[in-house]
């Protein structure tokens, strides 16, 4: 176990696996959950208006649309950005097409650290192995 000082309200609490303190995090989701439920009763609602009926700062509710836990209302259409090619999203960090684009990018440098002559011999090696236990 990890002692950590709560970086919303400075106390010391053991780290578990949210990097605050649990009256703070309790607070979080107490704020979470007025917002979630505000935008279901009005969906058309801008973040300013979002903001002062719940009390909640318009970086914290930026915050739960970039971790992806909220989904802004069509009020709030292009108040949020994707991070790579400036698209208006409604929820995470990136649009559809740009997370697309990084998979297959990550996709791609996997498969540069594994060099195709290397992959050869060991499926070369695995079949010599395989032939020899059938003769067994």
């Amino acid at each position: 176990m990890e002692i950590r000082n709560c970086p919303r309200c400075g106390h010391i609490f053991t780290y578990m696996s949210v990097n605050m303190c649990p009256d703070c995090e309790k607070k979080q989701e107490k704020a979470f959950q007025q917002i979630k439920e505000y935008i279901e009763e009005n969906p058309r609602c801008t973040m300013q208006e979002l903001a002062g009926a719940t009390e909640v700062s318009i970086k914290r509710i930026l915050k739960f649309v970039r971790e992806g836990r909220l989904e802004i209302s069509e009020g709030m259409k292009g108040e949020v950005l994707c991070e790579s090619c400036g698209e208006p999203i409604t929820r995470g960090r990136f649009c559809d097409s740009c997370i697309i684009k990084i998979n297959q990018d990550v996709l791609t440098a996997f498969d540069l650290k594994t060099p195709k002559t290397e992959k050869a011999k060991e499926n070369k090696e695995e079949r010599i192995h395989m032939r020899l236990n059938k003769r067994l």
